[in-house]
């Protein structure tokens, strides 16, 4: 493998286990609805797909969930239910440790909701990298050509200088055909070899 200048981790299945049902539930809790009935006004209806491409800000997505859902919690507790679905996997943030001293980007499809809540709800993610390559802010989800191409112009770097990990195949498969170092997602520890074994490479 060649030795990587850049690195880029996928947030949902690698970064953090995403607990999607979490999510409907304590949604649904808070607004006297089913799990089923949230994940049909929100998955169903195609708009959690829609707010990945960036079809709606932090406060348009809130409103949208308060007028859907009838949520009529604060946005502090809004957030906290929507980030809540994400729990960091303390092996890979020792694993992400190792390149620290290199550019980093956490690269994710996910919306600008969960963008604006990640530096108080999630800290232990949000200051581990220097770039936040979210698809709602680069108009783009993976495996689009131009969501690798906008991550990689925030961090200055073209495919051939960058390492990407991410839990989809096709993602990693769309990744190497751009010309990036890209792996499979294998847990924890195995990212920790392949981190080093580039390091030393």
């Amino acid at each position: 493998m060649k030795k990587p200048r850049v690195f880029l981790f996928d947030l949902g299945g690698v970064v953090c286990r995403f607990h999607r049902e979490r999510r409907l539930e304590r949604l649904g809790a808070a607004c006297g609805l089913s799990a089923r009935r949230v994940e049909s006004e929100l998955y169903g209806a195609g708009l959690i797909a829609a707010w990945d491409r960036g079809q709606g800000s932090a406060d348009e997505v809130e409103g949208e969930i308060r007028r859907r859902l009838g949520f009529a919690g604060t946005a502090e507790e809004l957030r906290r239910i929507w980030c809540g679905a994400f729990e960091p996997d303390p092996e890979v943030l020792a694993a992400a440790d190792l390149v620290r001293d290199r550019p980093t980007a956490l690269f994710t499809d996910n919306d600008a909701l969960l963008r604006a809540g990640l530096p108080e709800r999630l800290p232990e993610v949000n200051d581990r990298f220097d770039v936040l390559a979210f698809s709602c802010a680069l108009g783009a989800t993976k495996p689009a050509e131009e969501a690798f191409t906008g991550a990689l112009g925030l961090l200055g770097a073209v495919p051939g200088e960058a390492f990407f990990v991410d839990d989809r195949e096709a993602n990693v498969r769309a990744a190497r055909e751009l010309g990036l170092t890209a792996e499979l997602f294998e847990g924890g520890a195995e990212l920790r070899r392949t981190l080093e074994r580039l390091l030393t490479g």
